[in-house]
Protein backbone atom coordinates (compact mmCIF):
# COMPACT_ATOMS: atom_id res chain seq x y z
CA UNK A 1 0.00 0.00 0.00
CA UNK A 2 1.10 3.54 -0.70
CA UNK A 3 1.42 6.20 1.98
CA UNK A 4 -1.72 7.92 0.71
CA UNK A 5 -3.64 4.64 1.11
CA UNK A 6 -2.31 4.20 4.63
CA UNK A 7 -3.10 7.83 5.51
CA UNK A 8 -6.65 7.31 4.22
CA UNK A 9 -7.02 4.13 6.27
CA UNK A 10 -5.93 6.02 9.40
CA UNK A 11 -8.34 8.88 8.68
CA UNK A 12 -11.26 6.57 7.85
CA UNK A 13 -10.76 4.36 10.89
CA UNK A 14 -10.46 7.42 13.14
CA UNK A 15 -13.72 8.75 11.71
CA UNK A 16 -15.43 5.42 12.36
CA UNK A 17 -14.31 5.62 15.99
CA UNK A 18 -15.80 9.10 16.31
CA UNK A 19 -19.06 7.92 14.70
CA UNK A 20 -19.46 5.14 17.28
CA UNK A 21 -18.61 7.50 20.12
CA UNK A 22 -21.34 9.80 18.84
CA UNK A 23 -23.76 6.88 18.53
CA UNK A 24 -23.06 5.86 22.12
CA UNK A 25 -23.75 9.40 23.35
CA UNK A 26 -27.05 9.42 21.40
CA UNK A 27 -28.12 6.07 22.89
CA UNK A 28 -27.19 7.22 26.39
CA UNK A 29 -29.34 10.33 25.85
CA UNK A 30 -32.25 8.12 24.82
CA UNK A 31 -31.78 5.98 27.93
CA UNK A 32 -31.90 9.12 30.07
CA UNK A 33 -35.11 10.11 28.30
CA UNK A 34 -36.64 6.67 28.91
CA UNK A 35 -35.74 6.86 32.60
CA UNK A 36 -37.24 10.32 32.80
CA UNK A 37 -40.46 9.10 31.19
CA UNK A 38 -40.55 6.22 33.67
CA UNK A 39 -40.17 8.60 36.62
CA UNK A 40 -42.87 10.95 35.28
CA UNK A 41 -45.32 8.11 34.69
CA UNK A 42 -44.77 6.87 38.23
CA UNK A 43 -45.39 10.38 39.59
CA UNK A 44 -48.52 10.60 37.44
CA UNK A 45 -49.89 7.34 38.89
CA UNK A 46 -49.23 8.56 42.43
CA UNK A 47 -51.01 11.85 41.67
CA UNK A 48 -54.26 10.14 40.56
CA UNK A 49 -54.11 7.05 42.81
CA UNK A 50 -56.54 8.31 45.45
CA UNK A 51 -59.10 9.67 43.02
CA UNK A 52 -59.02 6.49 40.95
CA UNK A 53 -59.50 4.33 44.05
CA UNK A 54 -62.64 6.36 44.82
CA UNK A 55 -64.07 5.60 41.40
CA UNK A 56 -63.14 8.78 39.52
CA UNK A 57 -63.26 7.81 35.86
CA UNK A 58 -60.88 10.54 34.71
CA UNK A 59 -58.34 9.56 37.36
CA UNK A 60 -58.66 5.91 36.38
CA UNK A 61 -57.97 6.83 32.73
CA UNK A 62 -54.95 8.90 33.77
CA UNK A 63 -53.51 5.98 35.74
CA UNK A 64 -54.12 3.62 32.81
CA UNK A 65 -52.26 6.02 30.50
CA UNK A 66 -49.44 6.36 33.03
CA UNK A 67 -49.13 2.57 33.28
CA UNK A 68 -48.96 2.26 29.49
CA UNK A 69 -46.29 4.99 29.33
CA UNK A 70 -44.32 3.30 32.12
CA UNK A 71 -44.40 -0.02 30.31
CA UNK A 72 -43.29 1.63 27.06
CA UNK A 73 -40.51 3.56 28.84
CA UNK A 74 -39.30 0.43 30.62
CA UNK A 75 -39.32 -1.50 27.35
CA UNK A 76 -37.45 1.28 25.61
CA UNK A 77 -34.90 1.38 28.42
CA UNK A 78 -34.38 -2.38 28.19
CA UNK A 79 -33.95 -2.27 24.41
CA UNK A 80 -31.63 0.72 24.59
CA UNK A 81 -29.50 -1.03 27.21
CA UNK A 82 -28.88 -3.84 24.72
CA UNK A 83 -28.21 -1.28 21.99
CA UNK A 84 -25.68 0.48 24.21
CA UNK A 85 -23.80 -2.76 24.88
CA UNK A 86 -23.68 -3.52 21.17
CA UNK A 87 -22.55 0.01 20.31
CA UNK A 88 -19.75 -0.19 22.89
CA UNK A 89 -18.62 -3.46 21.33
CA UNK A 90 -18.59 -1.78 17.92
CA UNK A 91 -16.52 1.06 19.38
CA UNK A 92 -13.97 -1.39 20.76
CA UNK A 93 -13.70 -3.04 17.34
CA UNK A 94 -13.39 0.36 15.61
CA UNK A 95 -10.64 1.41 18.01
CA UNK A 96 -8.84 -1.88 17.31
CA UNK A 97 -9.00 -1.25 13.57
CA UNK A 98 -7.82 2.34 14.08
CA UNK A 99 -4.83 1.11 16.04
CA UNK A 100 -3.97 -1.37 13.30
CA UNK A 101 -4.16 1.41 10.71
CA UNK A 102 -1.87 3.66 12.78
CA UNK A 103 0.59 0.81 13.28
CA UNK A 104 0.63 0.06 9.56
CA UNK A 105 1.40 3.69 8.78
CA UNK A 106 4.04 3.76 11.50
CA UNK A 107 5.77 0.67 10.10
CA UNK A 108 5.68 2.21 6.62
CA UNK A 109 7.33 5.41 7.88
CA UNK A 110 9.91 3.45 9.88
CA UNK A 111 10.81 1.45 6.77
CA UNK A 112 11.41 4.69 4.86
CA UNK A 113 13.65 6.02 7.63
CA UNK A 114 15.53 2.71 7.89
CA UNK A 115 16.24 2.73 4.15
CA UNK A 116 17.41 6.34 4.42
CA UNK A 117 19.68 5.44 7.33
CA UNK A 118 21.17 2.58 5.34
CA UNK A 119 21.96 5.08 2.58
CA UNK A 120 23.61 7.37 5.11
CA UNK A 121 25.49 4.39 6.57
CA UNK A 122 26.87 3.75 3.09
CA UNK A 123 28.09 7.34 2.95
CA UNK A 124 29.61 6.89 6.40
CA UNK A 125 31.39 3.75 5.20
CA UNK A 126 32.89 5.76 2.35
CA UNK A 127 33.95 8.53 4.75
CA UNK A 128 35.54 6.00 7.13
CA UNK A 129 37.38 4.38 4.24
CA UNK A 130 38.62 7.77 3.03
CA UNK A 131 39.67 8.71 6.58
CA UNK A 132 41.57 5.44 6.94
CA UNK A 133 43.35 6.03 3.65
CA UNK A 134 44.35 9.61 4.48
CA UNK A 135 45.37 8.70 8.03
CA UNK A 136 47.57 5.92 6.67
CA UNK A 137 49.36 8.54 4.55
CA UNK A 138 49.68 10.85 7.56
CA UNK A 139 51.05 8.02 9.68
CA UNK A 140 53.49 6.91 6.97
CA UNK A 141 54.85 10.44 6.58
CA UNK A 142 55.30 10.69 10.35
CA UNK A 143 57.22 7.41 10.44
CA UNK A 144 59.42 8.55 7.58
CA UNK A 145 60.20 11.83 9.34
CA UNK A 146 60.98 10.07 12.64
CA UNK A 147 63.34 7.64 10.93
CA UNK A 148 65.32 10.33 9.14
CA UNK A 149 68.62 11.14 10.92
CA UNK A 150 68.62 14.39 12.91
CA UNK A 151 65.08 15.14 11.77
CA UNK A 152 63.91 15.77 15.31
CA UNK A 153 65.25 18.05 18.00
CA UNK A 154 66.34 16.66 21.37
CA UNK A 155 65.97 17.99 24.89
CA UNK A 156 68.83 18.48 27.39
CA UNK A 157 68.61 14.82 28.27
CA UNK A 158 69.12 13.81 24.66
CA UNK A 159 65.53 12.59 24.26
CA UNK A 160 63.26 13.43 21.35
CA UNK A 161 59.47 13.91 21.45
CA UNK A 162 58.67 10.67 19.62
CA UNK A 163 55.06 10.59 20.82
CA UNK A 164 54.52 14.15 19.65
CA UNK A 165 56.03 13.38 16.27
CA UNK A 166 53.66 10.43 15.81
CA UNK A 167 50.80 12.92 16.22
CA UNK A 168 48.15 10.64 17.73
CA UNK A 169 47.12 13.21 20.32
CA UNK A 170 46.84 15.91 17.67
CA UNK A 171 44.64 13.67 15.54
CA UNK A 172 42.45 12.88 18.55
CA UNK A 173 42.18 16.59 19.38
CA UNK A 174 41.09 17.33 15.81
CA UNK A 175 38.29 14.77 15.88
CA UNK A 176 34.74 16.02 16.61
CA UNK A 177 33.56 15.56 20.20
CA UNK A 178 31.00 12.92 19.18
CA UNK A 179 33.87 10.47 18.57
CA UNK A 180 33.97 10.04 22.34
CA UNK A 181 30.69 8.11 22.00
CA UNK A 182 32.62 5.32 20.32
CA UNK A 183 35.44 5.31 22.88
CA UNK A 184 33.74 6.06 26.23
CA UNK A 185 36.55 4.45 28.24
CA UNK A 186 39.38 6.34 26.56
CA UNK A 187 41.52 8.59 28.77
CA UNK A 188 40.55 12.24 28.85
CA UNK A 189 43.06 14.46 27.06
CA UNK A 190 43.35 18.09 28.09
CA UNK A 191 44.58 19.14 24.66
CA UNK A 192 42.05 21.56 23.23
CA UNK A 193 40.14 20.85 20.05
CA UNK A 194 41.90 22.35 17.04
CA UNK A 195 42.38 21.75 13.35
CA UNK A 196 44.97 19.05 12.73
CA UNK A 197 46.72 21.21 10.11
CA UNK A 198 47.17 23.97 12.69
CA UNK A 199 48.52 21.72 15.44
CA UNK A 200 50.75 19.84 12.99
CA UNK A 201 52.29 23.11 11.81
CA UNK A 202 52.71 24.31 15.38
CA UNK A 203 54.50 21.09 16.37
CA UNK A 204 57.05 21.26 13.57
CA UNK A 205 57.39 24.99 13.00
CA UNK A 206 56.23 26.47 16.29
CA UNK A 207 53.20 28.35 14.92
CA UNK A 208 50.07 27.67 12.87
CA UNK A 209 50.39 27.68 9.12
CA UNK A 210 47.78 30.48 8.90
CA UNK A 211 49.98 32.73 11.01
CA UNK A 212 53.01 31.90 8.87
CA UNK A 213 51.08 32.76 5.74
CA UNK A 214 49.81 36.02 7.16
CA UNK A 215 53.32 37.09 8.22
CA UNK A 216 54.73 36.24 4.81
CA UNK A 217 52.04 38.37 3.25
Amino acid sequence: MSKSDLDKAVADSAQTVEVWKSNIKAIEAQIENANSRLEKSEAHRIRFALAASLGNAQATAEIAAARAEAAAAAGDGNDLSHALSQAKAMLIEAEREAKIARNNLGRFMVEILVKKRIEVASQLDAAISDFARVYAQYEELGATIINMPDAMSHNVHGMSNHEGAVGARRVAAALPAFFLKFFPNSLHDEQKKESLAVTESRFWFGEPSETTTSKAA
